[in-house]
């Protein structure tokens, strides 16, 4: 997340409708989407298809022992459908400089170990390159030392990941990078070539700019190199999906909107209400904002526009996307609501042949509880499109 902490071949437009089912593809089990006949310019078949499903794993390396995901966990994860895992990976090496460091040799074998893991466990794994507010400064601000930064770390994970199978370890570039369009561009050419002599048969997954929404995506000229998934986040509305963020300001308008519904009607008596009263809590900014942005409704439609987007994208090049990031914070959404939302996107995802993977795993996104290791099987069924009340504990 932005503050969190496919090559060169176009297919013909009839083989493009063919593949995908038109324009208008109704939702249909994904399945028969990630395969040699719907990407022929992809290089690896094998690895896509188990990225049509998948679960974010932060604070796999928290150093409170008690945030860390419990494997057995994990695995009923992978027995309830799921086939792929992001794994997000910083270390503060990454920033100093300091390659010869015990604990970065510890970080490293930690890392090692859990791929292990989930590889034995039937997954495949992104590593997803997920770096701290420093880092992000320093890209957005120096992005000449930032880039250094990245092709640095990127070299010590090679090194890490060396030995690594391709059709079950894919590496992305970097999470929401905090440049501009032009520069990532630049970047992700270079830092391609680099990888390539490192790892020369793993998959890339790269996104656009920022927070790799899809109206960059639209915008954003694929690689050279055709052993690459591109992916993008979503959010929206982000007011539904943030509602109640501890983490923004006490007067931000994601913290103070609660109760928020999706979708949302003309006039909704929700929002006018949330309006009103944020109005005599003296919150008259937040008040406007909620008012302006849910002024029209806030539908599915506006799901199938975006994905939309991401669709055409895809056709046009004949490569593959995933939304690897999506998902709502579970403290103020409407339970039901929240459902919902999950159940439309991966839904519409998939009538798109785009594969998903859910932010997150246990924490406010999340669809495991942190405490019992419970599975949020409402959630679950609701991301497979199968009945909410279906499903074992």
């Amino acid at each position: 997340m932005w503050v969190r902490t496919l090559a060169k071949l176009i297919l013909p437009t009839c083989l493009a409708m063919t593949a995908w089912g038109g324009a208008h593809a109704s939702p249909q089990n994904a399945d028969h989407c990630f395969t040699a006949q719907t990407f022929p310019a992809f290089e690896n078949p094998a690895l896509l298809a188990t990225m049509a499903r998948g679960v974010n794993l932060p604070n796999w390396d928290a150093d409170d022992i008690f945030y860390r995901p419990d494997l057995s966990t994990i695995r009923r994860l992978y027995e309830s459908g799921f086939t792929h895992i992001r794994l997000p990976v910083f270390h503060e090496t990454f920033n100093t400089g300091d390659w010869g460091s015990e604990d970065l040799s510890k970080y490293s074998n930690e890392l090692s170990a859990m791929l292990e893991n989930l590889l034995a466990n039937g997954f495949t794994v992104t590593v997803d390159l997920h770096p701290d507010g420093t880092f992000n400064h320093v890209y957005r601000t120096a992005p000449e030392e930032g880039y250094r930064r990245l092709e640095d770390s990127w070299r010590h994970l090679s090194s890490v990941l060396d030995g690594t199978s391709p059709a079950e370890v894919a590496l992305e570039f970097l999470n929401e990078p905090d440049t501009s369009p032009e520069i990532w561009e630049d970047h992700t050419g270079r830092l391609s070539r680099k990888l390539r002599e490192w790892l020369p048969d793993h998959t890339f997954v790269v996104g656009p700019h920022g927070p790799m929404r899809h109206e960059s995506l639209a915008n954003f000229p694929p690689l050279t190199d055709g052993n690459t998934v591109y992916a993008i986040h979503f959010y929206d509305p982000f007011l539904f999906t943030h509602q109640g963020a501890e983490w923004h300001p006490p007067d931000d308008t994601a913290r103070l909107a609660t109760g928020i519904p999706f979708p949302t009607k003309e006039n909704d008596a929700r929002i006018r209400a949330l309006v009103s009263r944020l109005q005599a809590e003296g919150h008259e900014q937040a008040a406007e904002e909620i008012r302006r942005i849910f002024e029209e409704p806030w539908t599915e439609k506006d799901v199938q526009n975006a994905f939309s987007t991401i669709e055409n994208w895809s056709q046009k090049h004949g490569l593959p996307v995933v939304i690897n990031e999506f998902g709502v914070l579970s403290y103020d959404a409407p339970r039901n609501d929240r459902l919902h939302w999950l159940q439309t996107v991966t839904k519409e995802a998939e009538a798109r042949c785009i594969g998903w993977t859910h932010w997150d795993y246990s924490d406010g996104f999340g669809i495991v509880d942190p405490m019992s290791q419970a599975l949020d099987n409402e959630a679950i069924n609701a991301l497979f499109d199968r009945p909410v009340s279906a499903g074992a504990n």
